[in-house]
C-alpha cells in the first residue's frame, strides 16, 4: 500500500505542456509544465514557467507516481499548489489542482485545467516503445495460484553488496530519550526488542494513505512529524522505514523490503520490515502496517522467505493477538481478516526488492529477487534499468 514507483510511470507524461486556465480569482496566466524523466533511481522531475515562461525556472518541491497518475507540488508543504495529472491521452493532462494556504487563501482552494502538449509529438517509435516498455499484464488467475506457478528461484548473483551503516543512534538520541525506549528493551534479545519497538511504534502511528504519501526526507523525525500531521497516520513505507530505524539504533540488522505484484505498472504493493535476529539464526518478518508477526506451526518466528513457502504450500500461519486489521482500532482476530492477509500478500510475493544501503534517513535503489520463471519471461518487457537490478538466487538476496 505505497507509491512512488517510477517503474509504472507513463513516460507519456514527459515534454512541455500549456495550461491557459491556471487562474484564482482576478489572477490569471499561462503555465507552463515541463515533465522530465531520467531513470528508475532519480524519478522523475517538474519544472514550472509561470505568465508562458518555458524556460521553466521554478522547480516542483515534491513529485511521486502512483500507477496512472502524477501528484506534485510547489513552494513548502504548509503553503502549496498541487497538481493531480492524469493523461487524458498523447496531448492532453487533466489536472486537480488545488492551492493550500497561499496566494492569498486560508484553506484550500480547488479547480480542474486542462494542459495541452507544447513540446514535439512523440513519434510512432516512441508510443510503441513507451507501450511496451514496463508493461505486464495480469494473468486471468487467481493470486495465491500464480505464486505457485511462479515458485521457483535460480542461482541468478549480482556484485552489489548490502550494506548497514548503523548510523542511527546518534542521530536519534532525540526520540530514544524523550520516550525512554532504552528501559522499553532493557533485558530482551534482539527478537524481542524488535517486537517491543514495533509495538510501542504501532500504539502511536497507523496505517493510511494521506496525500502526499510521506514526508519528503526518509528520517524518523520527519516521518513521525508527517503522520502528527496527518491524524497519526501514514503508508506502509513511511511506517516500515521509521521502524527500521528504530530497531537499528539497537545495533540489529533490519531493513525493510517493498513486496510487488505480478503485474506492471499496478496500483499497489506492500513493505514491510525484514530483521535478523542472531537469537534465533534467522530472519523475521515485523509488518506495521498491522502490528503483526508470524509463526510457522511449530511456533517459530518466521521471515518473508518462510512466509512465502508456507503460502505455496497451503501450510498453516499463525499471527500475534494484538495484531490490527490495517491500523484500524480492531485486532485481526476480531475482524476475521488474516485470511485476506494471506491473500494481499500472495498477490505482493511475485518480486521482492531489497535496498543496498541501510542507515539513517536512507532508502534509495536496490535488488530485486524475481522467480526463475519471470526471468525467462516477464522481465524482457522492463528497461535495461529495471533488468540490471533482478536476481534469481534467493541464497544471494537474503544474505546476512
Amino acid at each position: 500500500m505505497a507509491w512512488q514507483w517510477w517503474d509504472g510511470f507513463d513516460r507519456r507524461m514527459c515534454g512541455k505542456w500549456k495550461s491557459e486556465e491556471f487562474s484564482i480569482g482576478k489572477h490569471k496566466e499561462t503555465l507552463v509544465l515541463n515533465i522530465e524523466f531520467e531513470n528508475a533511481e532519480t524519478g522523475v522531475k517538474a519544472e514550472f514557467g509561470f505568465s508562458g515562461n518555458e524556460d521553466c525556472d521554478t522547480s516542483a518541491f515534491y513529485v511521486e507516481s502512483s500507477y496512472d497518475t502524477l501528484y506534485l507540488f510547489h513552494n513548502d508543504r504548509k503553503h502549496r499548489a498541487e497538481y493531480l495529472l492524469s493523461l487524458e491521452n498523447n496531448n492532453l493532462i487533466k489536472c486537480k489542482y488545488s492551492v493550500v494556504n497561499c496566494y492569498g487563501f486560508d484553506g484550500t482552494f480547488e479547480k480542474e485545467i486542462e494542459f495541452t502538449r507544447i513540446s514535439a509529438p512523440l513519434s510512432e517509435e516512441e508510443l510503441a516503445r513507451f507501450k511496451l516498455m514496463n508493461r505486464v499484464v495480469l494473468k486471468d488467475s487467481e493470486r495465491l495460484d500464480i505464486l505457485k506457478e511462479y515458485a521457483d528461484y535460480g542461482e541468478i548473483k549480482s556484485d552489489a553488496k548490502f550494506e548497514f551503516k548503523f548510523d542511527e543512534r546518534e542521530n536519534m538520541l532525540d526520540i530514544i530519550e524523550k520516550y525512554n525506549l532504552d528501559e522499553l528493551v532493557k533485558g530482551k534479545d534482539d527478537a524481542e526488542t524488535a517486537i517491543a519497538l514495533m509495538h510501542w511504534f504501532c500504539a502511536r502511528y497507523r496505517h493510511g494513505n494521506p496525500q502526499g504519501g510521506l514526508a519528503g526526507t526518509r528520517t524518523p523525525q520527519e516521518l513521525m512529524a508527517f503522520a502528527d500531521k496527518n491524524d497519526g497516520r501514514t503508508n506502509c513505507r513511511g511506517l516500515s522505514l521509521a521502524l527500521v530505524q528504530l530497531i537499528r539504533a539497537y545495533n540489529i540488522k533490519a531493513f525493510h523490503v517493498t513486496c510487488f505484484p505480478y503485474e506492471q505498472p499496478f496500483d499497489d504493493c506492500h513493505v514491510v520490515v525484514c530483521v535478523y535476529c542472531e537469537s534465533l539464526q534467522k530472519y523475521i518478518m515485523l509488518d506495521p502496517s498491522a502490528n503483526l508477526y508470524l509463526k510457522n506451526k511449530a511456533g517459530e518466528l518466521i521471515g518473508i522467505e518462510e512466509f512465502r513457502d508456507i503460502l505455496i504450500s497451503d501450510g498453516e500461519l499463525f499471527y500475534n493477538e494484538d495484531a490490527t486489521n490495517w491500523g484500524h482500532d480492531v485486532s485481526m482476530t476480531d475482524s476475521c481478516s488474516f485470511g485476506g492477509y494471506r491473500d494481499y500478500m500472495a498477490k505482493n510475493l511475485i518480486r521482492i526488492r531489497r535496498y543496498k544501503i541501510n542507515g539513517y534517513g536512507t532508502d534509495g535503489n536496490g535488488v530485486i529477487l524475481i522467480p526463475e520463471k519471470y526471468m525467462q519471461n516477464e522481465v524482457k518487457n522492463f528497461d535495461e534499468n529495471y533488468q540490471k537490478d533482478c536476481v534469481t538466487s534467493r541464497e544471494y538476496f537474503w544474505q546476512i
